[in-house]
């Protein structure tokens, strides 16, 4: 990771050059509601992500527009945000746990160019675009998939570690919730945690149990690991304390990461 440079997007610098380096490697396993697995290497993960920043731009979706996401811990979701920074667009991720008034507040004050649900989340989310001025595109990921076409073969967008990234709003418990904007340089800075806190590394299965939509999930869920070549765990699942133990053992996870 070049950490002198102001150039940096995580998608191209983190993510293709691990996909370089290391294209076998296990970066991400995905363990869904039914208990089925699936496994993406990193030339998989850097694969995906560049079909779904393609499939976002025949969307419209450009530098500086803002992609909402409302669904659970799933690859969809990791390949979603990894296709906008490729862009150079923003990602706001969404906690299922929101009802229709805090979705609403979260899309007049965020104003996305896009929310991309999943089937499960689509009637709340619909109440709350009936409370809205302007409503954004929603895209059901269950029903027509991922947005994804012919990755483009030109290079990432050159973004700088002051460009935005992401949006995560606080949990409103000192007020109304408001949207705090971090940058591309969030994103690489979280190789300090990651190497110092974190403590995942190369060969090693990491597991952040947090919902997207929260912090500690757009910090831990993939950013972390990949920043240190670990590979990271998704479960799209409720919490189960004997499951998630369960889970612990058969996949052999090194680091879990949870509240």
């Amino acid at each position: 990771m070049r950490l002198s440079s102001r150039t940096f997007n995580f998608t191209r610098d983190v993510v293709e050059r691990l996909a370089r380096e290391r294209p076998r490697d296990e970066a991400l396993r995905a363990v869904g509601p039914d208990g089925s697995v699936r496994s993406f290497t990193f030339a998989d993960v850097a694969g995906e992500a560049a079909a779904a920043a393609a499939g976002l731009a025949r969307l419209g979706i450009g530098r500086g527009d803002l992609v909402m996401t409302l669904m659970g811990a799933r690859p969809e979701w990791v390949f979603a945000l990894l296709g906008a920074w490729r862009l150079g667009a923003v990602a706001l991720p969404g906690s299922e746990q929101l009802r229709a008034k805090d979705l609403a507040l979260r899309i007049r004050a965020a104003r996305p160019a896009l929310v991309l649900a999943a089937e499960r989340d689509m009637d709340e989310l619909q109440r709350a675009l009936g409370d809205v001025e302007h409503a954004p595109r929603c895209h059901d990921v269950e029903a027509d998939g991922l947005p994804r076409a012919e990755p483009d073969t030109a290079a990432a967008a050159d973004t700088t570690v002051d460009h935005p990234a992401l949006v995560i709003f606080t949990s409103g418990t000192a007020g109304e919730p408001r949207g705090v904007v971090h940058t591309q340089g969030y994103l690489r800075g979280q190789h300090t945690q990651a190497a110092h806190w974190f403590g995942a590394r190369a060969g090693e299965l990491a597991w952040c149990t947090a919902a997207s939509g929260w912090s500690k999930s757009a910090r831990n869920a993939f950013v972390a690991p990949w920043t240190m070549g670990a590979a990271c765990l998704l479960h799209d699942a409720r919490f189960d304390p004997s499951q998630r133990l369960a889970m612990v053992a058969e996949h052999e996870v090194s680091v879990l990461c949870q509240s």
